[in-house]
């Protein structure tokens, strides 16, 4: 997990990005264990907002 400003943070493995920076730990810890994403964790990602 990235910081990338005072309001975003990214998961390094599939790039969305996440206000909070829980939720983009929990979208990091899961692509890295399964080389996916988790359609109840990217919902969260400001991309779909």
């Amino acid at each position: 997990m990235v910081k990338i400003d005072d309001k975003l943070y990214q998961c390094e493995k599939c790039g969305s990005h996440y206000v909070e920076k829980n939720i983009a730990e929990e979208c990091e810890e899961f692509c890295k264990k399964y080389n996916a994403c988790n359609i109840e964790i990217i919902k969260y990602a400001v991309e779909n907002k």
